[in-house]
């Protein structure tokens, strides 16, 4: 089925067509909504919440954008909106705005090998709020204004944000790496 068919059948509720898109687009939509969730469980119902929201919306869709791309954004947008709801979150995190974020610590330089599923574990192990922003800016491509206004934080918090997770990702990296060295070591 083509995609603007595939479309065209899900305005008019086809349940056959809804089911297809749901298939074609699972992939996608769980590996979001994994990123920003604390386990599948979660991930799944807040993956289907926000499948609701393509479905319903379907008709705004403007194939200047391809649909993988506004699938995603509509997503991400529905996890966000959930994360806002959750007050509990940032009602218990006391945010420091921290505006003077040293523009010259550079931490793209991680060289080791790992699978992604080793960096999920990782970033699922960052606190929540950091977790959040840090998927946001850095797999999602949002800008920290972008991020600041969705969740109601300041950039500049959004910027140190980004760089606490980092940071705690790489002694996360090197951690994993001195453990693996040993073992190695241990076996050698």
């Amino acid at each position: 089925m083509t995609e603007q068919k595939l479309i065209a059948g899900c305005i008019k509720q086809d349940r056959r067509a809804q089911n297809e898109l749901y298939k074609r687009y699972y992939p996608l939509m769980s590996s979001i909504a994994l990123r920003y969730t604390h386990n599948e469980d979660e991930a799944l119902q807040r993956m289907n919440g926000g499948f609701y929201k393509v479905l319903k919306n379907l008709e705004k869709y403007d194939n200047q954008y391809g649909l993988a791309t506004w699938i995603r954004n509509v997503l991400v947008n529905h996890l966000i909106d959930e994360f806002r709801t959750e007050k509990n979150y940032i009602a218990t995190i006391h945010l420091t705005d921290y505006a003077d974020v040293d523009p010259s610590l550079d931490y793209n330089n991680a060289d080791l090998e790992f699978d992604a599923q080793e960096l999920r574990d990782m970033i699922s192990r960052l606190p929540d709020v950091t977790q959040k922003v840090f998927n946001m800016y850095a797999i999602d491509g949002f800008k920290h204004r972008e991020i600041a206004d969705a969740i109601s934080i300041s950039v500049g918090t959004s910027k140190w944000l980004v760089s606490d997770a980092r940071k705690k990702l790489r002694a996360m990296l090197e951690a994993q790496t001195i453990r693996e060295e040993q073992s190695i070591e241990k076996r050698g």
